[in-house]
């Protein structure tokens, strides 16, 4: 019997091909895919269902069913990298919020941050650096305007870069062995000029001349020197 013209269904794995040339005496056929051994004159059956397939135990060849097409989204290494990248800003930002004070301290980097603080609502510590702020021309005299009085006469002058507060002056007068004789911290408001006053801030790059009387100590006093605090 020749079926090259039928084409023949296997049973078992449902694979399509055509029949042989020739057929054995016991007209049974083998499949050439699942060696299923069936007789080439039943007629194409319908292939087995997902379920059939799974109650039955036979396998389906691998190429039955087209392979899944893969989903789009993210891979393993995109994502482990993604998860890096995130880890990474959360450091950076801790790194930026535990050293706050010291990066508010850099003129360039300043206005940008108050302006990220005044958009987020925090605040920046007060700058300040006296190491900035020079004493000079510093001279105690006799006041020319009162009797038993002296008149102590000092410049400040700010160079830094930034505007801070103005500080506290000190000024000791010392007896001949440098020991401190008499000592009297003034708070901004006394010993500002009346033009500075309404400064709230030591502008940078500026210099104010402070002019402060005393009452005269005698001869005990020998020296004296101004500090900032």
């Amino acid at each position: 019997m020749n079926l090259q013209s039928t084409l023949l269904r296997c049973p078992g794995c449902g694979t399509v091909f055509r029949g042989p040339a020739s057929v054995p005496a016991h007209g049974r056929v083998r499949c050439g895919v699942c060696s299923e051994v069936f007789a080439a004159s039943e007629p194409p059956q319908a292939p087995p269902s997902a379920d059939a397939d799974r109650h039955s135990g036979v396998p389906r060849p691998a190429y039955a069913s087209p392979a899944p097409a893969a989903l789009p989204g993210m891979g393993p290494s995109l994502l482990r990298g993604a998860l890096a990248l995130v880890l990474l800003l959360v450091l950076l930002g801790q790194l930026l919020w535990l050293g706050r004070n010291r990066l508010a301290d850099l003129p360039t980097l300043r206005p940008l941050l108050e302006a990220v603080c005044e958009r987020f609502g925090c605040h920046l510590p007060v700058f300040r650096d006296l190491q900035a702020i020079h004493v000079s021309d510093a001279r105690v005299t006799s006041h020319p305007g009162y009797a038993d009085a002296l008149l102590a006469v000092v410049a400040l002058n700010n160079s830094a870069p930034l505007a801070q507060p103005w500080p506290r002056l000190a000024l000791v007068l010392t007896g001949a062995d440098d020991t401190a004789i008499a000592e009297r911290l003034f708070e901004p408001a006394e010993y500002l000029p009346a033009q500075q006053q309404a400064d709230a801030q030591f502008a940078p790059g500026s210099t104010v001349e402070v002019r402060l009387p005393l009452a005269d100590p005698g001869t005990v006093a020998a020296g004296f020197r101004f500090t900032l605090r």
